[in-house]
Formats: structure tokens, sequence, C-alpha cells
């Protein structure tokens, strides 16, 4: 016969196959034998896929359609993959056996030596669980050392993550029983996870728990054990935490930040004082004001001139030149000359039209009359005393 696809020797296989045979009792009943063969043989008038016998040998697969009599002993240990679905759907179609009969034939032990025992965990898991599967579950995996008591008060969680550890322990324990806990582990003196396990009792702790509390914790089991596969988060958690583990203390003090999509390095994110020891060297405080250039005022602006001058009083004296009439009026801007040239301005202004002044007539003087008295302000007639 062929060596099984899963060793029967691993502590794994020794759990699923416990399970198995536990879900085929009453107690442990969380899938009927209807929903195994919707799991493992779906089939309807029209066809079948199958999931199970595919996975088996001839020879462990040929006694079992033997032995329903849907097939000869010598032809099904030569009957190929197709054929044997065929013989198995036109049974189950015309009634020649059931889900019952079926679930028999393929026994506990030949279903978990050759199933994935991915595929098997995946259909007890969606089960109806009850309490009683849930903490046969978890005592089969403590006592085949796959878990420890360490680990299930690290796992173990309660009212949607807001309880952990003993805490949800606690909360469903009376008064009295905390009382007698705390006694017991101080008459022992260990405080350690199994001196909490040995003081209540690892059976007085499953049936005392919450259900979904135990239940958080089996699913951390199946991961732990590989029965479920890691999901993209996971990786990349496991993927993260191994790359920190390999880093030197080195490498992870000197290894630059990266950006984030939104730009920003992780150093960007933290607060003013994150912790780190920084070295500051001791450069005296410059002042950046001195540094800087002054302002250069932007020329668009009117108001603002960058000269000792002011461009309108620069204007004012082109205009003033011109008015004027004298050669610094040809520096004026051109607009300026044009907006007055188009005025009726004159050349010169009427204030500066001084009139001539009369011309000066000496008057003889008349006989003995006295001579005239010169005018205000004028000189002196020479030749006179």
């Amino acid at each position: 016969m062929a060596k099984p696809r899963n060793d029967r020797n691993q502590a794994v296989t020794k759990f699923c196959l416990s399970m198995e045979e536990h879900r085929r009792t009453e107690v442990g009943r969380v899938r009927t034998a209807r929903e195994f063969v919707a799991n493992f043989f779906p089939y309807d008038e029209s066809g079948a896929t199958d999931k199970v016998f595919n996975a088996m040998p001839n020879d462990v697969r040929g006694p079992i359609l033997s032995s329903w009599g849907i097939r000869g002993g010598k032809a099904a240990l030569k009957d190929d993959d197709a054929k044997v679905k065929n013989v198995v759907h036109d049974a189950l179609v015309a009634g020649d056996i059931d889900e019952a009969i079926f679930e028999e034939g393929v026994t506990a032990q030949v279903l978990v030596d050759w199933i994935a025992l991915a595929d098997w965990w995946s259909f007890w898991r969606h089960g109806k669980l009850t309490g009683v599967a849930i903490q046969k579950a978890l005592a089969t995996a403590r006592e085949l050392e796959l878990i420890d008591d360490r680990w299930f008060f690290a796992n173990v969680q309660g009212r949607g993550g807001k309880l952990k550890g003993t805490d949800v322990v606690c909360d469903t324990l009376s008064k009295d029983q905390i009382v007698a806990w705390v006694r017991k582990l101080h008459e022992s003196g260990d405080g350690s996870p199994a001196g909490l396990v040995s003081a209540l009792g690892w059976e007085t702790i499953l049936a005392k728990t919450a259900q979904d509390a135990l239940l958080f914790a089996l699913d951390a089991f199946a991961k732990k054990a590989g029965l479920v596969a890691d999901t993209p988060e996971d990786k990349d958690k496991k993927g993260d935490a191994a790359a920190t583990s390999a880093r030197t203390p080195h490498e992870a003090r000197t290894e630059a930040p990266t950006a984030s999509d939104d730009g920003k390095s992780p150093d960007d994110e933290k607060g003013p004082d994150s912790g780190l020891p920084v070295a500051i060297p001791d450069i005296p405080a410059i002042d950046a004001a001195d540094d800087d250039a002054p302002a250069t005022p932007s020329a668009q602006d009117p108001g603002v001139w960058s000269g000792s001058e002011s461009p309108k009083l620069v204007e004012a004296r082109a205009k003033m030149m011109e008015m004027l009439g004298t050669p610094g009026a040809d520096a004026a801007p051109a607009s300026v000359q044009e907006g007055w040239a188009a005025s009726d301005v004159p050349e010169k202004p009427s204030a500066l039209e001084w009139p001539e002044p009369p011309p000066v007539v000496s008057e003889q003087p008349k006989p003995g009359a006295p001579p005239p008295l010169p005018k205000k302000g004028a000189a002196p007639t020479p030749g006179r005393s």
C-alpha cells in the first residue's frame, strides 16, 4: 500500500484525526454526513466533482468501491480518476449508496491520510461548532503539545479584543472562584502560566471561559499549526518582522527613512520629541536678517522706486524743463512729450513775459529851477554834487 500523504506521526495529523473521529460522534457532530458528501463529493443529476477519491491511490479507493458493491474488486483497482467519479456519481444518483454509507466508507483514518489537512480544517471549522467541540479541540492541541499555557493566555481574547489573558478567564468566574484561585496561587507561589492553569484547573478554564474567546484562541492555533493559509496582511507582517530581526542594530540606526505615499517621510510624522538621541553641533546663532540682501522693490509698483529719486519726481522735472525750454526737455519720456505737445500751453509761461522797460531820457533843467530830484532808487546824475 502507498505511503499516506500526511504523516501519522506528526502532531498536527494526530490532531486532525482526533477531531474527525470526534466529529463522527453524537456529541461532536458539527457537520452531518450530507454536508460531508456536499463538501468532498458535490453532485447533482448532471455530474459531480471529486475532491476525495482523486487524492487516493487505487489500492486505497478500490476496496472502498468494492465494499459498496458498485464495482468489482479487480476492476476498481484499475479504474482511473474519471471512471471512479462516474461510478460513484451513478451510485449516488441511483440510490445504491447514500450519504451515511459514503461517510462510513471513507473512514476518518483514510480521510486524514490523504486529504490536505487545510481542506479538512476548512470543512470542520465552517460547521456549527459547539462549546464541546471547541473545548475538545483546544484540549487535544494541549495534550499533543501543539500549544502550551503561556501561548493560551497570550492568544485568548474576549469581548471583541477588549479583554485578554487572565482578564478573559476572570470575566466569567464568580467572586468565590476568583478568591479561591488567588488563594491557591498564594499557597503555591507559582505565578507562571503553568501555575495559573494548575491553580484553577484546565478543565475549569475551558468550561468557564466564554466560547467566543476560546474560538479566537482556536483560530490562532490553526494559523500556528499551518491549517490556515496566511493572508497577504499576515505575510507582510511576518516579512517585516523577519526583516527587522535580521538587521543589525547599526543598520537599524543608519537606515534612511523612506517616503510614504503622501510624500512624507516617517520622521516628518514624529513629534518634536521623538525620544531619539540627536547630536546638535555647537554653532553660534546667526541672525539670518544680517545676511539677507535688501529687498529690491518691484519696478511694476508705481508707488515704490529702486533708485535715489522717485519716477514721479523725474517726470515732473522733465515736464518743468520742457516748459522752460531748456535742453533737459529732450530727456523726458516720449509719452510725456506727446502729452504736452497736444495741449495749448504756450512756449513760455505768461508769467515770464515781462514788458520792455521805457528808455531813459535826460531832461535839461530850466533856468532858475532847481535840478530835478532823482527818482527813488535811481542812480545819481554824474557831475552833480
